[in-house]
C-alpha cells in the first residue's frame, strides 16, 4: 500500500513538473508574440510617422519662396524674393525634429536637389572629377566611367574599360545592363568598379553626392564642396562661394561663374525623413519631389519614393 501512494506521489510530481513546464513555455511563447505584435505595430505606425513628415516637408517645398539655400547649420532653408526689398527674405521653416504626432513623432531633411551630380545628365569630365576629389585611383575612375556609359546606353557593345550584360551574367548573382538611364542612385552598386565602400563609406560617400534626377546644372547655393570642386572650381573659389552665401543666397549666378553649369537652385527636392515610436527611429522614407507652378498647393510631383529599413 506504501509503495501505491510512493508511485502515486512521483507520478503527481512529475504531472505537475510537466505542467510547470508546459506553463512557463506558453508564457515565454506569449510574451514573444506580444513582442512581435508590439514590434510590427511600432513599425507601421513608424512608417506613417514618416510619411507624415514627408508631407509636412512638401508643404514648406510649395511655399512661396523662389531660393533654396544652406544656412549655418546645413540646414534648406527658404527665401522669397520681393521687390521691395534689398535682398532675399529667409521663410522660417517649420519645425523639422521630433515633431511631435499621435503616439509618436517624426524627423525630416530637406536637401536642393541640384546640390548633387545627376547620372543621367552629368557631363563625364565632372564626374571624373568628382571620383579623383574622392580618391578614387585613376585606373579604377576609368572602369567606372566606362560601365556607366555601358549601362546607360541601348547596346551591348563595351567600352575598352566598361562592363555590359556579358560581366554582369558572370557574376554569382546574376543580371542584365539596364541598357537605359539609371532609376535610383543605387543602381550604382551594380555597376562594375563601385563598391559598396565607395557609395556609403566616408563623408560623405559616392551614393550622398549623385541624383538620377534629370538636372544640368548643379545650386551654388546648396552644393557641398566636394561637388563645386566636381564642376571645376579651384578650392579659393570654393572657399569664396561657401563664405559669400553664408552672408546672403545667391539671387543670380555671377558673372565669373556664368557658363560653368551653375544654378541658384532647382524645384526638385530630396526629402529624408523619419518616424519615431519611444524616441527610436524605427521607420525612414526617401522621397525625391518636384514642384511645379509656385502657389498651386498641388502642383507636386513625386519623382522616387523609397522606404527604408
Amino acid at each position: 500500500m506504501s509503495d501505491q501512494r510512493g508511485v502515486a506521489l512521483v507520478v503527481a510530481l512529475l504531472a505537475l513538473s510537466l505542467l510547470a513546464l508546459v506553463v512557463t513555455q506558453l508564457a515565454a511563447s506569449a510574451r514573444l508574440e506580444a513582442s512581435m505584435v508590439r514590434s510590427f505595430r511600432d513599425a507601421v505606425v513608424a512608417r506613417h510617422l514618416a510619411e507624415a513628415g514627408i508631407e509636412q516637408a512638401i508643404r514648406e517645398i510649395l511655399g512661396q519662396s523662389q531660393i533654396a539655400a544652406l544656412d549655418e547649420s546645413g540646414q534648406l532653408v527658404f527665401h522669397r524674393i520681393r521687390i521691395d526689398q534689398a535682398g532675399p527674405i529667409r521663410v522660417t521653416p517649420l519645425p523639422r525634429t521630433r515633431v511631435p504626432l499621435g503616439p509618436g513623432a517624426f524627423s525630416y531633411r530637406i536637401d536642393d536637389e541640384a546640390a548633387r551630380l545627376s547620372l543621367n545628365a552629368v557631363d563625364p569630365d565632372r564626374l571624373r572629377r568628382l571620383l579623383a576629389v574622392l580618391e578614387v585611383d585613376r585606373g579604377r575612375r576609368d572602369i567606372i566611367l566606362d560601365s556607366l556609359q555601358d549601362w546607360r546606353d541601348a547596346n551591348e557593345l563595351r567600352r575598352a574599360n566598361g562592363a555590359e550584360s556579358e560581366f554582369y551574367l558572370r557574376l554569382p548573382v546574376p543580371y542584365r545592363a539596364r541598357n537605359g538611364n539609371l532609376q535610383d542612385p543605387t543602381e550604382l552598386l551594380q555597376i562594375r568598379g563601385v563598391t559598396r565602400e565607395l557609395y556609403a563609406s566616408g563623408r560623405p560617400g559616392l551614393g550622398e553626392l549623385v541624383t538620377v534626377a534629370p538636372l544640368s546644372t548643379v545650386s551654388l547655393n546648396a552644393a557641398s564642396p566636394i561637388v563645386l570642386k566636381a564642376v571645376g572650381l579651384s578650392d579659393a573659389e570654393v572657399a569664396d562661394v561657401v563664405q559669400a552665401r553664408r552672408r546672403a543666397p545667391y539671387v543670380v549666378v555671377p558673372g565669373r561663374f556664368a557658363g560653368r553649369g551653375f544654378s541658384v537652385g532647382s524645384g526638385t527636392f530630396r526629402v529624408e525623413a523619419e518616424g519615431l515610436v519611444g524616441g527610436v527611429a524605427r521607420s525612414r522614407v526617401v522621397a525625391v519631389v518636384r514642384r511645379g507652378r509656385q502657389g498651386d498647393p498641388l502642383d507636386v510631383e513625386i519623382l522616387s519614393w523609397r522606404p527604408e529599413p
